[in-house]
């Protein structure tokens, strides 16, 4: 029987679960929400049970303040999971979802089936940290709405601008949306991974799924190169033309990759 549960959980998370089958949970990225996901879980929930959440001072969950940490976000993981009665799951994390589910898989090996990286950082470049620092020194001095327009442009190819209007629209507004407070925190936290997670994911034990776009120039090819060099049980695919936002403007593709790499066939 197919499930579609949606609400606040008892800490307060905004939560969705939808499908039947073995546990499938989504990671959003720093500044977006669940709906990130929307095409993913039309197709998924036919074969899992697929749970996406906003994070920790996203969407309709709750604010934090400026001493939140990354693993305030692991440990929302692990409270959505035993809300529900999740003992074991497949995490896909996009973008500031990746560094959650990388910090997640060092910690809670034992709780994790197969993991997909998608379109995240690791072991950042002092050229690549440059460049998400800049956009950080901006939002703080400019607010956080003086980085959305340049956001869409590094997110989106100019084809899908042009031609998705709404979609466009509803990303801008729910990046407009946002407790300044609990972006800069989250946006901190993505700046600043490296100190806890660079060269640790040689820990990781997990089938793992490293994806990202060709033309994505935050999450790059080589930053793939990086994660599958260092997770022993590590495939690596790059999407061709793929920019940051592929789950929206990739999402056949991007649902593909998964079904296929999570059911084991070849891709």
């Amino acid at each position: 029987m197919r499930m579609n549960r949606e609400g606040r959980l008892a800490d307060g998370t905004y939560c969705e679960m939808v499908g039947n089958g073995p546990p499938l949970i989504l990671l959003h990225g720093v500044g977006l929400n669940r709906t990130t996901w929307r095409a993913q879980v039309a197709v998924l929930s036919k074969r899992y049970t697929v749970v996406t959440y906003d994070h920790l001072g996203h969407g309709r969950s709750p604010h934090i303040q400026p001493e939140t940490r990354l693993d305030d976000f692991v440990g929302q993981l692990v409270k959505v999971m035993d809300q529900l009665q999740i003992d074991k799951a497949h995490i896909v994390g996009f973008s500031f979802g990746g560094l959650v589910a990388q910090s997640f898989a060092l910690k809670y090996p034992d709780r994790l089936n197969k993991l997909v990286l998608m379109s995240t950082v690791y072991n950042r470049t002092e050229e690549e940290l440059a460049g998400v620092s800049g956009r950080l020194a901006k939002a703080r001095e400019e607010g956080p709405h003086s980085i959305i327009p340049a956001a869409i442009d590094r997110w989106f190819s100019p084809a899908f601008i042009a031609g998705q209007p709404e979609v466009i629209g509803e990303i801008e507004r729910g990046l407009g949306s946002n407790d300044p407070t609990s972006f800069l925190t989250a946006y901190t936290i993505f700046c600043t991974a490296e100190a806890e997670l660079a060269g640790k994911l040689k820990a990781v034990t997990a089938p793992t799924l490293a994806i990202t776009g060709e033309l994505d120039t935050g999450s790059t090819a080589a930053m793939v190169k990086r994660m599958v060099a260092d997770i022993a049980n590590a495939r690596g695919k790059i999407i061709e033309g793929g920019r940051h936002m592929m789950p929206m403007e990739m999402a056949d593709e991007v649902s593909a990759a998964l079904l296929a790499f999570l059911s084991d066939r070849s891709e």
